[in-house]
């Protein structure tokens, strides 16, 4: 089942349980507890394609308990096991996950390692990793080298999939023949020169990294990326947008990101296969050089964003001059420029795109703000549906009393110490009689 799918909590089939804690409204901790291992009881005896558990940031479920579910999951051949949870008081990762054959897809966001363990940052990787059947990969909060990088790559020939997210990574080099999806959302402390080698990539994700930190060996031809930069001006000597030439669709943001284009846009090629782009979060209204001139390159562009940001004096170059910069893009059908409230200049591009051909009536200019409020809005109203939806189709499932308080998350039922056996020190457990 898809993330975001707004069912309600229930076994959609033999193969599949969905946990989300949204569906449960103000039950305690101890109460889903109970309620998971019921239904584990009362599942019959065969193999589990999909586990999905997110659960509530705020309260954090016993560990044993949690590591009893996933070791299940395991021994009945699970292929795909996603689960998101912020506390987790634990150090080192389960090392049944790592070493599952039928796994195709793993989504670990379980929050880093405890405050009191000062050897970690993150959470720990076991120290065997064989997942042969692995094509989808994804960590938050892991530290993650060289050597247990290579665990993944070599031992799960499939890994096409590639997710690190706010991890702690000790990497020099990601090298995959088989990788076509790479994102890398943010790290605890960046990457330092890190090169990839993945020459059937398609598409790339980077948010928080700086692009003099990232190089590339074996160029692939992109068909996606979206780069979100941070960091010193651009200043390497590699030549970025060739892999980025081909693509279908970019979202290009920072000011290193317009240093580089600066740099590189006037002998770079066409790109003739772009329909989607967004550019921007930098003062647009003094640099219009690097829209312009992409704009120049784009003869197929259907669909462009403009997200226009505050100068970033950290990064601030002289604009480079317009003159004669001219721009055709007959299939552009949609424009759309975001500023915050009370940005002054903004006519100023609105002006080149007219004067070069795009009619008014397809350029919008809207505010980040209202776009803000927008989605806050709707993420509150789809939040009060879902109750309701749930107690309309189970009104069995009656909320805990709400004037009642939470279990307390440092009591014995809810840490990770708990007196009962830890599921990870019994191999031979099958779970047959769970």
């Amino acid at each position: 089942m898809e993330k975001g799918n707004e069912q309600v909590m229930k076994i959609d089939s033999d193969q599949i349980i969905h946990l989300d804690y949204r569906d449960f409204g103000r039950w305690k901790v101890e109460k889903f507890a109970r309620y998971v291992s019921n239904l584990l009881l009362a599942r019959r005896n065969v193999d589990l394609h999909t586990f999905y558990l997110h659960w509530d940031p705020h309260v954090p479920l016993n560990c044993n308990d949690l590591r009893l579910w996933i070791r299940y999951a395991v021994n009945h051949n699970v292929k795909v096991l996603d689960v998101e949870l912020c506390l987790y008081d634990k150090t080192n990762l389960p090392p049944g996950i790592f070493t599952c054959r039928s796994l195709q897809e793993l989504n670990l966001q379980w929050g880093g390692a405890p405050y009191r363990d000062y050897e970690h940052k993150g959470l720990v990787l076991p120290d065997i990793i064989k997942l042969p059947s692995l094509k989808k990969l994804t960590l938050r909060d892991v530290e993650v080298d060289e050597l247990s990088l290579s665990s993944f790559t070599d031992r799960s020939p499939g890994l096409e999939d590639l997710h690190l997210i706010d991890s702690v990574t000790y990497l020099k080099r990601i090298a995959s023949k088989a990788l076509k999806r790479l994102t890398l959302d943010g790290s605890m402390y960046g990457f330092e020169s890190l090169e990839i080698s993945a020459p059937h990539l398609i598409s790339f994700e980077c948010t928080g990294c700086s692009l003099n930190d990232i190089s590339w060996r074996d160029q692939p031809s992109l068909e996606r990326a979206r780069i979100d930069t941070w960091g010193p001006t651009f200043c390497d000597e590699s030549r970025f947008t060739e892999v980025l030439v081909y693509a279908k669709e970019l979202a290009l943001f920072g000011s290193d990101i317009k240093v580089m284009l600066e740099k590189e846009l006037p002998t770079c090629s066409v790109f003739q296969n772009l329909t989607t782009l967004e550019l921007g979060r930098w003062d647009l209204t003094k640099d219009l050089y690097a829209v312009l001139r992409f704009l120049q390159l784009s003869p197929r562009l259907e669909e462009l964003t403009l997200m226009h940001g505050p100068p970033d004096k950290g990064a601030e170059t002289d604009g480079m001059p317009t003159d004669g910069v001219t721009f055709q893009c007959p299939l552009l059908g949609s424009v759309i420029i975001q500023c915050s409230e009370g940005d002054v200049g903004i006519d100023k591009l609105v002006n080149a795109l007219v004067a070069n051909g795009i009619s008014s009536d397809k350029i919008t200019v809207t505010s980040c703000e209202d776009i803000n409020n927008k989605a806050h809005a709707e993420k509150i109203r789809a939040e009060e549906e879902r109750p309701k939806k749930r107690v309309k189709e189970n009104p069995e499932w009656e909320d805990d009393d709400p004037s009642s308080e939470q279990s307390d998350p440092d009591s014995e039922q809810s840490g990770g110490d708990s007196e009962k056996s830890d599921p990870e020190s019994d191999e031979s457990d099958d779970f047959d009689d769970f």
